[in-house]
């Protein structure tokens, strides 16, 4: 999920309402966002991935004027058809092959319209755009170039250009290595040829996912911008697109379409969506009319009729009823819901297995840690890459909406690293753990995969050392009669010789041990770190608890 702050008389002015601080704080996390703060006449939220059209303060100021019932119906932006052409070789068909891009014109910008504009480009790129892998925007000044524009592949010693927040001319692979920016090459250095887009006069406007040129760099001066999409996935390249220009266009911008490769883009035309009202009222247990439903849909900026839902372009959220029917209990106000009881028959008892994680969860406490919960979902690189672990199968998202959360965890054990990580200015010792599930890929079930229930628990302090977290291990076993074996454990997360493989009753079931030093470098600790993870399962089993 992506923070942003919004200067809070930018957002008055583009909502046309004063906005309280109450209100802020309090209501409009309704809508869908969470409060982070208020800091130097800015307020800052939590958006959800989900609605990457209130990244900029444009679609924020915009869904905040539906919400507060400043706005309603559908909002339907125009398009001028232009001239401007951009051709697509072949030769970015294997590296980068999908590019749209439009114009915007008769721009006023100032300060506030130009840090709003950069960081909806940055936001998209992180949650939207994979950090830059599935998209990536460039911005430029129209006036500096000249259409029609070229993307093309070529290899990256051929050509050089100045880029941005640069005065020396590079080539691409010199980029890569002298250039802030120049990490994004990972995302393309495994081909022969690197993507760029070039003017009529061949002058490099761009080198795509990476940086852009500075001769488009666009200033408080610039009236006309040419906008350009690129990535691995159409869908989401056209929706980043629309996100874009519909923020500008708040700002009275005019939209021009550009033909890229004789198909104009952007389509701004409203998706439409067939919408069971019956349906809506059975999830949401209430008895909207016709009309209370058109109410309700228009408040949130959606148009109806004849039983469809018409959904504005940058609400790339809408993909199925569900997701109206989400909009509709929004605008209905979720306090304005009763609370009743299911009828449900049945008698509610815990899960099979929740007994033993209590009672494991007080054992815990008793030894002195502190219970935390961490995310189910992560990603490759803390889950194996910060620990030194060689990557293993894991449950994957097929379509993640950030890189950051793109896999279901395997190991509890790194989530609780970056929980010490973010506490480090703390007391110590700190002593934390954790109960939870893991998943794991299986063959046997239908989904390939399987939850399974772990324990872990890390201790950090000036001196801390096998032997610590050993017996709390041996502890543990104990209270529950088990017998406990630590054989040798050989794992370049742990330190040589000073970790042990758990075996349970014959059974391994965990490890336990002195954490690397390289590992606690990659989460930027600076005290020793013991730790173990234990399958719950195993302590269970012969308690039939699981």
């Amino acid at each position: 999920m992506a923070v942003v702050s919004f200067d809070i008389e930018e957002l008055e002015e583009l909502t046309g309402k004063k906005l309280k601080k109450k209100v802020l704080k309090n209501k409009v996390t309704m809508m869908g966002c969470d409060f982070e703060g208020f800091e130097d006449g800015e307020v800052s939220y939590e958006v959800f991935p989900d609605r990457p059209d209130m990244l900029s303060a444009e679609g924020f100021a915009r869904a905040l004027r539906y919400f507060l019932g400043k706005d309603e119906g559908l909002r339907v932006y125009e398009t001028e058809e232009s001239d401007i052409e951009v051709e697509k070789e072949k030769s970015v068909d294997s590296v980068r092959p999908y590019i749209s891009a439009a114009v915007i014109s008769n721009l006023d910008l100032d300060e506030s319209a130009l840090t709003s504009l950069m960081q909806v480009q940055e936001k998209i790129h992180k949650t939207l755009g994979r950090e830059r892998t599935k998209v990536a925007i460039g911005i430029h000044d129209m006036d500096r170039v000249e259409a029609p524009f070229t993307y093309k592949g070529v290899k990256p010693e051929d050509v050089e250009f100045t880029p941005l927040q640069s005065d020396e001319k590079m080539n691409l692979r010199e980029i890569g290595k002298k250039h802030p920016k120049g990490n994004y090459v990972r995302i393309i250095e495994g081909n022969k040829k690197w993507p760029i887009i070039v003017d009529k006069n061949n002058r490099i406007l761009s080198f795509p996912p990476v940086i852009n040129g500075k001769l488009t760099e666009v200033t408080e001066n610039t009236k006309n911008i040419f906008i350009d999409v690129t990535g691995t996935d159409q869908k989401a390249v056209d929706q980043a697109l629309n996100i874009v220009v519909t923020s500008l266009a708040e700002r009275g911008g005019k939209i021009k379409t550009v033909s890229v490769d004789g198909v104009d883009k952007p389509d701004l035309d409203p998706k439409e969506m067939e919408v069971d009202l019956d349906y809506v009222n059975s999830l949401l247990g209430l008895d909207l009319s016709e009309k209370n439903f058109t109410e309700l849909i228009r408040s949130v900026g959606f148009g109806y009729s004849d039983g469809e839902v018409k959904v504005p372009a940058y609400r790339t959220d809408v993909m199925h009823p569900i997701d109206i029917v989400e909009d509709v209990a929004i605008s209905y106000g979720y306090e304005n819901f009763e609370a009743v009881v299911p009828d449900v028959p049945g008698i509610g008892s815990a899960r099979k297995g929740e007994e033993l994680a209590g009672k494991l969860r007080e054992i815990m406490i008793g030894f002195g840690f502190q219970e935390v919960r961490s995310t189910v979902l992560t990603n490759k690189n803390k889950q194996f890459g910060r620990m030194e672990m060689d990557e293993e199968d894991v449950a994957e998202m097929e379509n993640p909406l950030t890189e950051e959360y793109s896999i279901c965890r395997k190991y509890i054990l790194p989530g609780l690293m970056e929980v010490l990580g973010q506490n480090k200015h703390r007391s110590y010792p700190q002593k934390i753990f954790e109960i939870g599930d893991v998943i794991v890929t299986d063959g046997k079930t239908e989904t390939g995969a399987k939850n399974k229930r772990k324990i872990a628990g890390l201790l950090c302090d000036e001196r801390v050392n096998y032997v610590d977290m050993a017996s709390v291990v041996d502890a543990l076993m104990k209270i529950f009669d088990h017998g406990l074996e630590l054989r040798k454990y050989d794992s370049s997360m742990y330190m040589d010789g000073r970790a042990g493989q758990i075996i349970i009753d014959g059974e391994p079931a965990g490890f336990v041990g002195e954490i690397h030093p390289e590992v606690l470098e990659n989460w930027e600790l600076e005290k020793p770190v013991v730790a173990f993870e234990i399958d719950v399962e195993v302590i269970g089993k012969e308690r039939n608890q699981f």
